[in-house]
């Protein structure tokens, strides 16, 4: 190519680094629900989620286990809030993990989810063991299919972020959420 080509190639608007979009905005408008999948990984994986997580199933505990008198209901919905805040923060960070770079995408989702359900649901049935929570399933029926959705959603936002990464080259110095 001669260096008039080139220049009128790089004019036209055909030159990569010009075509490529300048904001996760514009990456988001190009491909439809890549921005609910980026906003739910961002209130999923910090301090939001987990601190209304602890709040919404801590007062369950408490109301769950009401009938058994008040120190045992407060003692279960304090462990029900704190193992909630906890499982949240270190359950992403785990889902991301179990999820890796290895195999194909469904293999790596389905092995975040069962993998972190397996790992959440035995950390909080052992500790409610230890503690003598009276009301164990009935305390942890409610956050069941919650927890599931979650790991679901924050699963399958992985998966589209992902599938995005492979199909946009990536811009120097921006971040991938």
């Amino acid at each position: 190519m001669s260096s008039a080509d080139e220049k009128n190639s790089a004019c036209s608007g055909s030159d990569p680094a010009m075509t490529e979009p300048a904001t996760n905005r514009e990456i988001d408008s190009q491909r439809p629900g890549l921005w609910l999948a980026r906003w739910a990984l961002r209130l999923m994986d910090g301090l939001t989620g987990a601190t209304l997580g602890a709040l919404f199933y801590g007062s369950w505990g408490v109301y769950a286990n009401s009938a058994h008198g008040l120190g045992i209901a407060l003692r279960s919905g304090a462990a029900q809030g704190v193992m909630s805040f906890v499982v949240t923060l270190s359950g992403v960070t785990l889902m991301r993990s179990l999820y890796g770079t290895i195999g194909h995408p469904l293999l790596r989702a389905a092995r975040a989810v069962l993998g972190a359900l397996a790992l959440i649901y035995g950390l909080i049935i052992a500790v409610h063991l230890w503690l003598g929570t009276p009301e164990i399933l009935l305390t942890l029926a409610p956050g069941l299919p919650l927890t599931i959705g979650f790991c679901l959603i924050f699963t399958a936002s992985l998966m589209r972020v992902d599938a995005a990464a492979v199909t946009t080259p990536p811009m120097a110095g921006r971040s991938a959420l």
